[in-house]
C-alpha cells in the first residue's frame, strides 16, 4: 500500500511540474503575438521617420521616432517577460529564442536613437555628423536582421516547439 502512495505522488508530482513548464511556454506564446505587433508597429513608424527625414519633414521624423521608441520599448518589455518565462521553463531553446527576440528589439532601439540624433544634424545641415549617425543606424537595423535570422534558424530546426 505504501507503495502505491509513493507512485502516485511521484505521477502527481511529475503532472504537476510538467504542467508549470507548459505554462511558461504557453505565457510566452501569449506574448508573442503582441511582441509581434510592437515590432512591426516599430519598423512602420522608424521607416515613416526615414521617408521624413529623406522629405525634410523633420517635425514628423522625429514623432515617428518617438513612436517607434514607444512600440520597441514596449516589444522589449513584453519579450523580457518572455525571457523570465523561457528561464523558468528551463528549456534553452526559448531561452536562446527569447535572448534573441532581445537581441534584436535592443538593435531597432539603438538604430531609432542613433536616427533621431542625426536629425537635428540634417535641420542643421551637418551632413557629416548627420551621415554619421545615419550610418550608425543602418549597422543597429543591420544587426537587428542578423539576430531575427538567428531567431528563424530556431524555429526551422524545432519545429515542434514553435506553431
Amino acid at each position: 500500500m505504501g507503495n502505491k502512495i509513493i507512485i502516485l505522488g511521484l505521477i502527481t508530482l511529475i503532472i504537476f511540474l510538467s504542467g508549470c513548464i507548459q505554462s511558461d511556454v504557453s505565457k510566452i506564446d501569449g506574448l508573442s503575438t503582441s511582441i509581434n505587433t510592437n515590432l512591426k508597429n516599430g519598423d512602420q513608424n522608424f521607416n515613416n521617420a526615414g521617408n521624413d527625414a529623406n522629405k525634410f519633414l523633420y517635425d514628423q521624423a522625429l514623432k515617428n521616432c518617438d513612436n517607434a521608441t514607444a512600440e520597441y520599448n514596449q516589444a522589449r518589455s513584453l519579450a523580457s517577460e518572455g525571457l523570465t518565462y523561457a528561464n523558468s521553463s528551463n528549456d534553452t531553446v526559448y531561452t536562446t529564442y527569447m535572448q534573441f527576440v532581445l537581441d534584436e528589439i535592443d538593435a531597432k532601439i539603438n538604430a531609432t536613437n542613433e536616427l533621431k540624433t542625426a536629425i537635428p544634424f540634417l535641420i542643421d545641415n551637418d551632413t557629416v555628423n548627420a551621415n554619421n549617425h545615419i550610418a550608425n543606424a543602418n549597422a543597429f537595423m543591420s544587426k537587428s536582421t542578423d539576430f531575427n535570422n538567428q531567431r528563424e534558424d530556431i524555429i526551422k530546426q524545432n519545429p515542434t516547439k514553435f506553431k
